[in-house]
């Protein structure tokens, strides 16, 4: 059984996914998760949207179109493009792919779970398995987009299936590969770089959406008079849900737009209109709240520079400190480095065709920032941000290795060491000075009744007192050698 999915099928159960009958087999089990996993998706999105239409549509308003409606944007949440009016509506709310996303992930855990409690160890299997489940997936998008259609609106069959495949495969499968046997065996395939690379590249992304996320949530406060005017023309009451709605599925473009203004390139806010560090030049935008927090003036404020600036520091650091741990020496880690730096403009190149996109090809074809700008970006400060680190890093290293000789050589040296032996001698004399001079001797009686110490040959002995007065001397001597270091062990 395999190792990595067991700690998943005790945590997250199988039966709460699959049901018994389909848990008997493999394959009806990636029928099953698969297919259900976009029924799932479409149901919700269907309610959501009659949740927020029917009442404010009034008497007009039909349990059909409310259907139609709520599949159409489950098919659009897929990113494979909505045509409304001859007009093609490329840009998505992310918050509807990221919600489609998990459903899929949960999906593949637990056909994961399936094949760990039936043993399934067998590659191959698995492999048609998943591929089994993704086209389950596929097929019901595409049934979806064959009867989905509401007015002038309607989304390709084709496009549909393409795009829940490409959703389903980076996100179900990749689910289905982790926890199952197929993961250990990818990861003993893939090179060694690869997973230092990869979390390198991910921490550094992972930074300046961060920063992105903060800039947007500072401006909507900075500009919340604005936000409040333009969610007053869009009305109030059950009519302002959508708009609600859409803002904060939204809230994932802006953080993405929000991270590519802070590394440079900026977006775009329609034809023609673009917002970034040096500058924003925008004409009239949509009556959408989100939008109230685009800037606008000469520039960015000192704030937003300092903000960069963090995001700068922040992401090479994480990066410089994951090669750091994961390899040793210069040439190893800056060559990690150029790699994660590669994969972090792959993974910006993903984000920005994500959050972007048009609708129409008008005043609005043009929304988000460019993938290729931002994969750029986001690989040239990653990389120049994580070598700069590594340099300081290892700068700091070199003078500290540069200082311990000079501590060593004080405690060390010829004159450290005559000191000492100095001071041991001094303190070994004064000893012997207090135990002469202790008055405990003169006046224990045992002491002065010692036949010994009475003996007159030892009083009027010249060669006794010579003999005594030798012992001291070489007593001393060995006490003071004992301090000094003996030959050839100075430098150890």
């Amino acid at each position: 059984m395999s190792t990595a999915s067991a700690p998943v099928a005790d945590a997250v159960g199988r039966r709460s996914v699959v049901p018994p009958a389909a848990g008997r087999s493999l394959w009806r089990a990636a029928a099953w998760t698969g297919g259900v996993a976009a029924i799932v998706c479409g149901v919700v999105a269907i309610a959501v949207v009659a949740v927020c239409w029917l009442p404010a549509s009034g008497p007009s308003g039909n349990a059909t179109s409310a259907v139609r409606a709520g599949v159409l944007a489950f098919l659009a949440g897929l990113h494979g493009g909505v045509t409304v009016d001859g007009l093609s509506a490329a840009f998505v709310p992310l918050g509807m792919t990221l919600l489609i996303g998990l459903v899929a992930w949960r999906a593949g855990a637990g056909l994961a779970n399936v094949a760990d409690e039936l043993d399934e160890c067998r590659p191959g299997v698995l492999l048609r398995a998943g591929a089994a489940q993704a086209a389950a997936f596929a097929v019901v998008c595409g049934i979806a987009a064959a009867f989905g259609g509401l007015g002038t609106s309607s989304v390709s069959v084709p496009r549909a299936v393409l795009a829940s495949l490409l959703l389903f495969g980076v996100t179900g499968t990749v689910a289905f590969v982790r926890w199952s046997v197929l993961g250990d065996d990818l990861a003993d395939a893939l090179p060694a770089w690869a997973a230092p690379a990869s979390r390198a590249a991910a921490v550094g992304v992972l930074g300046y959406l961060a920063a992105g996320a903060v800039l947007v949530a500072g401006s909507l406060v900075a500009h919340r008079d604005r936000v409040e005017t333009l969610s007053a023309q869009v009305g109030g009451g059950w009519s302002g849900l959508p708009i609600l709605l859409l803002g904060v599925l939204a809230a994932p473009n802006a953080t993405i737009a929000g991270a590519a203004y802070l590394a440079g390139p900026g977006f775009g806010l329609g034809a023609g209109n673009h917002v970034w560090l040096l500058g924003a030049a925008h004409g009239v935008l949509p009556a959408f709240p989100l939008l109230g927090a685009a800037p606008d003036g000469a520039g960015a404020a000192w704030g937003v520079w300092l903000l960069a600036s963090i995001a700068f520091l922040f992401a090479g650091g994480c990066v410089a400190r994951v090669v750091a741990v994961a390899r040793a020496g210069a040439l190893a880690r800056l060559r990690l480095t150029g790699i994660a730096a590669a994969v972090a403009a792959g993974a910006g190149v993903v984000l920005g065709w994500q959050a972007g996109g048009g609708i129409g090809a008008g005043r609005l074809a043009a929304f988000g920032p460019s993938p290729w700008q931002l994969g750029l970006a986001l690989g040239a400060l990653c990389g120049v941000g994580g070598t700069c680190c590594l340099a300081i890093a290892a700068l700091c290293q070199l003078l500290r290795a540069r200082r311990r000789p000079a501590a060593v050589e004080a405690t060390t040296g010829p004159a450290a060491v005559l000191r000492t032996a100095l001071a041991a001698a001094a303190a070994t004399l004064a000893e012997r000075r207090a135990d002469d001079d202790d008055p405990a001797d003169d006046d224990d009686p045992a002491a002065d009744d010692d036949p010994a110490d009475d003996d007159p040959a030892d009083d009027d002995d010249p060669a006794a007192e010579h003999d005594r007065e030798v012992a001291d001397d070489s007593a001393v001597e060995d006490d003071v050698a004992t301090e000094l270091p003996t030959p050839g062990k100075r430098s150890a």
